[in-house]
């Protein structure tokens, strides 16, 4: 599916958003592509699975080889420039190789947003660690929460991540593992939400006051498309993050009701 800016440009800013759908538009591939939309972007959405995640919780992976299929077909088909990759959830380890494999050759910015659980809590990831920090590794930014930074590094003892000291411990930790750039994003430190940023550059520490009110979906997936559309456009690694954050902070201030859910 591609969706076209309103206004068409010689070089549009473009997007390949790689993740599962979901049945509304709270959170996933819908979120992403909202996401990207709102930003002015042009997108090409490759679906890894089939969800329900609300009132049950059920995959329906996708055959691997179709995403690979997928991928390679939707990078074909955007230009050299202004292009940048954003992954989101990845049913197993077979669909992340698969993943990997249609990459090869793509060298515009990648974020990987690692999600392994619903925000009802069913893990929506079925395989081992090691696939999942090889597509870590092959990101330009990965942007995991507190909990999946903690199952990136193993959940050893201790790894438990409360405060921002921890959460910058954490992020240096994923880089020793080698991760090129982290955005341990902080929504449940204790305290302000910071999000911890470490990357070649140096460390950058992006904190703002906690928004009153209920917490909507699909924060992690809108802030990775976002800074993966900041990416694309050129912008520094920091700027990207900073931006992104900027326009997701003014977007969870006008949240609202969706039956039962907040939405962006």
């Amino acid at each position: 599916m591609i969706v076209h800016r309103p206004t068409p440009e010689r070089n549009p800013i473009q997007v390949v958003l790689i993740g599962g759908i979901d049945p509304g538009t709270g959170a996933g591939l819908a979120r992403d592509l909202l996401t990207a939309t709102a930003l002015g972007a042009r997108a090409i959405l490759v679906g890894t699975a089939w969800t329900e995640q609300r009132q049950s919780h059920a995959i329906e992976p996708r055959e691997p080889g179709r995403v690979r299929i997928a991928l390679a077909a939707g990078l074909a088909q955007m230009s050299a420039a202004k292009t940048a990759v954003k992954i989101g959830m990845v049913a197993g380890a077979p669909t992340a190789e698969a993943i990997l494999e249609a990459l090869e050759g793509f060298d515009g910015p990648v974020v990987y947003d690692p999600v392994m659980r619903a925000s009802s809590g069913g893990s929506l990831y079925r395989g081992d660690r090691e696939a999942i920090l090889a597509l870590a590794r092959r990101a330009t930014l990965l942007t995991p929460n507190l909990d999946e930074a903690t199952w990136l590094l193993d959940g050893a003892p201790g790894r438990e991540i409360r405060n921002e000291a921890e959460a910058r411990q954490a992020a240096h930790a994923l880089r020793g593992l080698g991760v090129a750039a982290v955005l341990v994003k902080g929504g449940h430190l204790e305290g302000d939400a910071t999000d911890v940023l470490l990357s070649p550059s140096g460390e950058s520490l992006f904190s703002g006051p906690r928004i009153a009110g209920p917490s909507p979906r699909g924060t992690g997936c809108a802030l990775a498309t976002a800074i993966a559309v900041e990416l694309a456009s050129g912008e520094s690694l920091e700027r990207a993050v900073a931006a992104a954050k900027t326009w997701l902070t003014r977007r969870i201030e006008q949240a609202t009701a969706v039956g039962d859910e907040h939405h962006l």
